[in-house]
This record gives C-alpha cells, structure tokens and sequence, in this order.
C-alpha cells in the first residue's frame, strides 16, 4: 500500500507519477495522516523569501528517508512561471527522496512529461544552452546519455522549425477510428470495420462534412503537413479511402502529406495507388515485431510474411518516405526478439523506423494475461539501446521522442529518419510548434498562441455516434477555437 500526504493538492498527480518511478502502482490514494499500514510519501511546500519542497518517505509510520529542495522565489504575478517552478520543485523533492531510500538513479531522473526535448529547447531559449544543460544534469537529475539524446534530436529538429510562422501556419489531422481487429495493447479508440460498411461509410460522410464546415479555417492558413491517423485509415475500403483522400488533397499542394497504411493485411494495390494518386508522399506499414509467435498474443491478425509482403509491394510506387513502427518490450520479447526486428526492417530499407516502448496498464486484461512476460526496466533500457546504437550504425538519426506513462523502464518513443527524411508533422506536433486542426472521432486540436505564451485545446468526442450525430456542433467549435487571438 503506498499513499500520499501533502499540503500540494494541485500538484497530486505529478507526485503520483514520481511515486511511480519507484513503486509498481496504479491507483496512490491522498490521505491525511501519515498512513501506518504501509508506505507514505510526505510533500509539504513552503514560501518565505524562497520556495521549500520536504518530502518524507514513512514505512508503517516511521521516517525512512527525507529530502528538503530549495530553490529561489518566483513571484506569483508570473502565474505560469510560479506555477512551473513549484510544481518542478515539488516533483524534484519527491524524486531524491525515493532516489536516495531505494539507491536507484533513473535515466531521466525526475521528468516524467511527454516532451523533454521540447522542455530542453525551452530552457536553452530562457536561460542559454549551457545553464539549461545543467539545469537538466543537476535539477532534474537527467543522465549525461539521456540529455545528449535530447540534444542531438533538438539539433536535428532545427532547420524543420526554423521555417515555422506560427500565426501562418497549420497541420491538419484526420482520424480513421477503425481497425480490422483490435491490437492488444493498444488504448486508443478504434472500432472494428464491419462486413458491410455501412459504419465506415457514415463515418466518411461525417468526416467529409466536417472537412467542408471548416474550410474557411483552412484556407485563412498556410497548410505545412497533412497527417491521416487511426486506428487504420487503410481499414477502410478502397472507394472509401479514395473519398477521404481526394477531399483532402485540395488542400495538399505544398505540403507534408502522410497517410497511416498501419496493418499489413489491409494494404492493397489499389489502396497505395490511391494514396499515390492524392498526393501523399509518405506512409507507415508497421509490423511491431517480426516474431510470428508475438503476433497472436498482441491481437494482431497478420503475419509476419504478409508484412514483408506489404513493404515491397509499397517500394514499388516509390513513395518519398515509408515509416515502420516496432515495440520494445512486448510479452516474451527481449533483446534478440527485438534486435531481429530491428534487423528485419532495416533490410528493407525504409526511410523511417520508429521504436516505441510498450506502455500499458497494469490492470489491464492484457497486462493481467502476462504477467511475468514483460522486460524489466534494465532489460527494457538495453533493448532500446541497443537498438539506438544498431540503427545509428546504419544511418538513421534520431529526430523526435515522446514519452508516455507505464512505460518499460521509464523509457521513450523514439523516431529514427536517414537524413533528409524527417516527417514534419511529427517534429511539429511533439514540440507544440504549430495550431493543429484535428478532424474526426477523438482528435485534439490544438491552436499555438506564442505572444500569449501559450495553446488553447480541444478535444472532440470519442465514440462514432457521438461524433457523427454533433459533427456540426464539433466544426463550430473547432471554427471558435482557431477565431481566438
């Protein structure tokens, strides 16, 4: 039993999520007093002429370990900058207090946000690239490897976002919520295409007129990427792919244009003639492993040979970039599995191979079905290693991450592109460079504001007949959204 008791109520789940690093626990609940039954982490935060963050680690009522951080007082008039700064400081006690009582240094110490590179830029751009460097070793208590990872990615990155023009710009997003099965692991909505397509094809209409409903928005822009998601954009039929597409390549000219193929099993030559024909010059066939016993186990209904299949039927239209998505640390899986898939992609030469680490709920009914099965967080930072240092000796570089909670090993996602192959709408999206206009079931649109110093969201409905009974409702909103500032 781990609880937590602090007088930093509005910072709960950002101390929950630096208990995390050390406890294997989902749900941490805020007590009142200091729990007797089992573990407590203490956060008490205190102001005078500086900021002061004491957390106190309790085993069966008893302190085991304490750590005091100061740092200097921000003044509160500077809302966002008060509220950074003593939510970091907080964070930082918790994290060195755990840190000193279990004897374990994490690799990004206590960042436990999605986008550190964008969080390093950030700190270079305020306080100069050198102290921002230290600020990372010595505050945050980021490894000297993570931290040059983060700089070669933010040094790549470079010449994509010196061409941003933030009031000027914007990516468009849609997203296909449809899969031909439903992978295990995987927690996003999707639902399963139908034998007669008659949900696909609602959807599509519904889609479309969204498109339309917010075509002024669109062209009061200048569109730089156009990225079709899922689920599986390539689980739809032919013609009704076509439809999506055709609709959107008026928008295309000039920009980025990427379409998700996602499952093998749902590539078709007349599928990638029709993405060719609209435009886009970039897709992602992802296996996730070449292990054909992983597979079954992960819900994924294809083969390994019909992956193979799949990526050179696709090199024969020639696209300018074809993505391939691998995980680490799947059930069963471990360093050879995962090298073997590495290995596997890069003898197809694709221009992109991204490897995520696996994240997934403990209480989920996958986890729960293989428990035991997972890499540990030492084997899991060998396996992405690994693969980092095998993917650089053929070439590709790493150019955007992101991390996401209950992950193996506290690890990240990594993009790895040969040079002049990086996908922009990636870079864009992972460091909130640029408003995003997200169409379809479950998209977040996000509209940059940088003289405001920040970005307004919204996040659309979930399900399908939720989204296709308000469509209207949602583009107005969205059409509100991009009306501010």
């Amino acid at each position: 039993m781990v609880s937590l008791l602090t007088n930093t109520e509005e910072y709960f789940a950002d101390l929950c999520d630096e208990i995390r690093l050390f406890f294997d626990v989902r749900k941490i609940p805020v007590v009142q007093e200091i729990d007797k039954q089992g573990f407590c982490v203490v956060h008490e935060f205190t102001k005078q002429t500086e900021f002061c963050h004491h957390a106190a680690l309790y085993l069966d009522g008893v302190c085991v370990k304490e750590y005091a951080y100061h740092s200097p007082l921000v003044s509160d008039a500077n809302e966002l900058a008060y509220k950074r700064a003593a939510k970091h400081g907080a964070k930082i006690a918790v994290y060195r207090c755990l840190s000193a009582y279990f004897g374990i240094q994490k690799a990004w110490g206590s960042l436990t946000g999605v986008r550190p590179t964008k969080m390093l830029r950030d700190l270079c751009m305020s306080y100069g690239a050198e102290q921002a460097e230290q600020m990372f070793l010595k505050d945050y208590d980021v490894s000297e490897g993570k931290l040059q990872l983060a700089k070669q990615i933010c040094d790549i990155q470079i010449p994509i976002l010196q061409t941003v023009e933030p009031q000027k710009d914007l990516d468009m997003y849609l997203g296909i919520p449809f899969c031909t099965s439903r992978c295990a692991y995987c927690s996003f909505y999707a639902a399963t295409t139908t034998k007669d397509g008659n949900k696909e094809q609602a959807y599509v209409d519904a889609l479309l007129r969204e498109l339309a409903l917010l075509q002024p928005v669109i062209e009061a822009h200048r569109v730089r990427s156009i990225y079709i998601g899922g689920g599986t954009p390539t689980a739809l039929n032919a013609e009704q792919l076509y439809r999506v597409l055709k609709a959107v390549s008026a928008y295309a000219a000039g920009a980025e244009f990427t379409v998700e193929a996602g499952r093998p099993d749902t590539i078709t030559q007349e599928k990638l003639a029709a993405i060719q024909e609209a435009g886009a010059q970039r897709i992602s066939i992802n296996p996730q492993t070449t292990c054909a016993r992983t597979l079954p186990i992960i819900g994924r209904k294809h083969s390994v040979e019909s992956f193979f299949e799949a990526a050179e039927l696709a090199k024969k239209f020639n696209f300018e970039a074809i993505n391939m998505d691998l995980i680490a640390g799947l059930p069963g899986e471990g360093e050879k599995e995962l090298m073997q898939s590495v290995r596997d992609c890069v003898r197809l030469q694709p221009e992109n191979i991204t490897v995520h680490s696996l994240a997934i709920k403990k209480g989920s009914k996958f986890g729960m079905e293989n428990v035991g099965q997972f890499a540990g967080a030492e084997e899991a930072e060998r396996m992405v290693e690994r693969a980092r240092m095998y993917l650089a000796e053929q070439g590709y570089q790493p150019y955007y991450m992101y991390r996401q909670k209950y992950m193996a090993g506290n690890m990240e996602n990594i993009g790895y592109a040969r040079p002049g192959k990086v996908c922009i709408y990636n870079v864009d999206i992972m460091e909130e460079a640029v408003s995003i206009l997200a169409l379809g079931a479950g998209s977040a649109s996000k509209r940059v504001l940088p003289a405001q110093g920040k970005i307004e969201r919204f996040i659309g409905l979930k399900d399908i007949p939720s989204y296709l009974a308000r469509v209207e409702e949602m583009a107005a909103k969205k059409a509100v959204l991009f009306a501010q500032g």
